[in-house]
């Protein structure tokens, strides 16, 4: 992989929100942000998800299933190595993430054991807040990973707004 730009790795919810067909204001709302940020930012970033995008994007019948899918495809897969259930696995027993969703334990483990740059989400709850990155960074920190940090498209630096986005914390 290139680190001649930036890496982010994009969760399920950022190709939901970007398909998005329903009638929620919240959802819209998303689904013009991430648009945005894909237009202006997205050509910044190597970008990359994994297998586990895929398997949460086909579970279940939605609208506008067969878009995400597609847009799903046409991104570089990260390979869901044994070390990254291992980090999966210590993400739950250390309550980073709920048992409940286990995706988003291993999405981040993904990330997390390919030095990713950045975890794009709308995922507040698990992922994208300042409480679960301090503690994500202390358990990477013994675990010897480097931490992605965890972000939204609102939260993201932007080479539009002159903010840097290369990372200077390795």
């Amino acid at each position: 992989m290139s680190k001649t730009r930036p890496t982010i790795y994009l969760d399920t919810s950022i190709l939901s929100a970007l398909h998005y067909r329903g009638g929620s204001l919240q959802g819209i709302a998303r689904q013009v942000r991430t648009r945005e940020w894909c237009e202006q930012e997205r050509g910044f970033f190597e970008v990359r998800i994994s297998r586990v995008v895929l398997d949460e994007l086909e579970h279940g019948t939605y609208r506008a299933q067969e878009a995400a899918l597609r847009e799903a495809w046409r991104i570089s897969f990260l390979p869901v190595l044994r070390a990254a259930h291992a980090a999966a696995d210590a993400y739950l027993a250390a309550g980073i993430v709920p048992e409940s969703v286990v995706h988003d334990a291993l999405q981040l483990a993904v990330a997390t054991v390919h030095r990713m740059d950045y975890l794009l989400t709308w995922n507040s709850a698990h992922l994208a807040n300042p409480e679960i990155q301090v503690r994500l960074r202390a358990i990477n920190s013994r675990l010897q990973l480097r931490t992605p940090w965890l972000v939204s498209p609102d939260s993201i630096p932007r080479v539009m707004l002159g903010q840097p986005i290369r990372r200077t914390d390795d």
